[in-house]
């Protein structure tokens, strides 16, 4: 069996062009405006305290390491005022999940985020929920394990996920 010239050539030129980007001098660099990289690092290193922690390994792939979320699906938790308003709010979507759509700041999304309540430990989320209340700008107090009991005590027959409507109403 032949292989065609073309194809030979194409896989060649491929593989230069592959070559140019591996022996690229100046990587570009990204600049931060707003100020978050002290957060992004500290999440990166898990320096920011056990929260930090649990959000790069639970919920960084959602809503970013920079708390901005992704446009029309996941919500930025940045100046978010669930995230900082009410701890009984945040509390209970950690726990429980939670099923869009919603609208925040003039934004639409339209995703689901899964229960923690059986993977994080009320202390776990207590913890991750101080450091979004605390990070990117946020400056909301810190939340409790204690908090989390009575929430997950007070919840505890809820069944699936939150939507706009149901958490709105459960307070």
């Amino acid at each position: 069996m032949k292989i065609p010239t073309v194809i030979i050539l194409a896989a060649a030129m491929a593989l230069s062009a592959c070559n140019a980007f591996v022996h690229d001098e100046t990587p570009p660099e990204w600049t931060d405006p707003a100020g978050a990289s002290q957060d992004v690092g500290a999440i990166a290193a898990g320096s920011g305290g056990p929260g930090a922690a649990v959000f790069n390994g639970k919920c960084a792939v959602c809503h970013q390491m920079t708390g901005k979320g992704i446009p029309n699906v996941y919500p930025p938790l940045a100046g978010s005022a669930i995230a900082t308003g009410d701890p009984v709010l945040p509390i209970r979507i950690v726990l429980h999940g939670f099923n869009g759509p919603i609208e925040r700041g003039g934004a639409k999304f339209n995703g689901v985020m899964q229960p923690w309540q059986n993977d994080l430990t009320d202390q776990e989320i207590a913890d991750v929920l101080t450091f979004v209340r605390s990070s990117w700008g946020n400056t909301a107090a810190a939340v409790t394990a204690e908090q989390v009991k009575e929430q997950r005590a007070a919840t505890k027959r809820k069944v699936g996920a939150y939507t706009e409507q149901e958490l709105q109403s459960s307070l």
